[in-house]
């Protein structure tokens, strides 16, 4: 019988894959300071799968933000047929949204924390954290239990572990390249100044298939298509192209299928980081490096940062591969 007295936090992160995976340092430190306690992780509902498999996470409630639970009446729906309203001891917002915040305040949570410099931490807000002294995201999101225990949190990687059900689609992918050297390629982001040029993604897989590699191509919507496109559009033919068609659980078994992931900074970068996946991260952006960039102390990673050719990105991620496996 579960026992109705220890404690429910409610984490909540209705931003995209990145944003809830680097929250999972937060859902260890919780665990790490009260074993006993149940984590609950809200998100928008395309993201349930993000959370669902993260390590320490007991159970996920998803929020429609841009259907049935938009507006502030759908918010008001959501927090009245929440299971856990009235339940909940400590919420962590991240980002210190209004939505998270207020979202809290009709779940009668007992202690609200979050990062927002907002009037509404004035108003529903029970405890306000500054993070100035953190500059890496994932320590942001992890020094919200500095709050509960004013100590710092323990630096800890991020892990997903993926449902290892009966799949079809992963078992096809699984006997048709048996044996292979598979490496993923991730190309497209939400930002396109953060995107790789096409030609760019062309020689690196034309490179790769030269060194014997299979190339899988992994993305979502539309930017991701386009630049699928484009690379057939150059002649280059020769990759698997998974664009549109993995769910969260099937893209993290996939990747767990590939020696190494290149990518560009988004999403399933950090969810290779989290399968322990070795990871060639290219920023195209250097000024978000320090904020959002694996760190190779606790990651199989390297950063790339200043030259974009196909050659270098190769070289390095092929270094990396070769330290990791030796």
């Amino acid at each position: 019988m579960e026992n109705t007295n220890k404690k429910i936090f409610l984490i909540i992160n209705l931003s995209f894959l990145g944003d809830v995976l680097l929250t999972n340092a937060l859902c260890q430190n919780i665990k790490k300071n009260y074993p006993d306690s149940k984590i609950v992780f809200c998100v928008n509902k395309t993201f349930k799968d993000a959370a669902k498999y993260q390590d320490c996470v007991d159970d996920v409630i998803c929020m429609d933000k841009r259907g049935k639970h938009s507006g502030f009446l759908g918010l008001i729906r959501f927090a009245l047929s929440c299971p856990y309203r009235k339940k909940i001891d400590t919420s962590f917002v991240i980002y210190g949204n209004d939505r998270g915040i207020i979202l809290s305040h009709f779940l009668g949570c007992k202690n609200i924390i979050s990062g927002t410099r907002k009037i509404t931490r004035y108003l529903l807000t029970n405890n306000f954290m500054d993070f100035a002294n953190f500059k890496n995201m994932q320590d942001i999101n992890a020094n919200f239990i500095k709050a509960l225990t004013a100590q710092n949190a323990e630096v800890l990687p991020i892990r997903y572990t993926p449902e290892a059900g009966h799949d079809i689609f992963i078992e096809k992918l699984l006997h048709t390249y048996a044996n292979r050297e598979i490496v993923a390629l991730c190309a497209t982001s939400k930002n396109k100044e953060k995107d790789m040029p096409p030609e760019t993604g062309a020689q690196i897989i034309e490179k790769l298939t030269n060194e014997g590699k299979t190339v899988f191509y992994v993305g979502a919507g539309r930017e991701a298509r386009i630049f699928a496109d484009s690379v057939k559009k150059l002649g280059c033919v020769n990759f698997v192209d998974l664009t549109d068609i993995t769910s969260i659980n099937q893209l993290a078994r996939v990747l767990k299928m590939c020696k190494g992931l290149i990518s560009v900074d988004t999403g399933t970068m950090h969810l290779a980081c989290a399968l322990d996946v070795p990871v060639a991260g290219i920023f195209y952006k250097i000024d978000t490096i320090e904020r959002w960039a694996p760190r190779d102390f606790l990651y199989k990673s390297v950063v790339i940062d200043r030259d974009y050719s196909a050659q270098y990105i190769c070289e390095r991620f092929n270094s990396l591969i070769s330290k990791t496996f030796k």
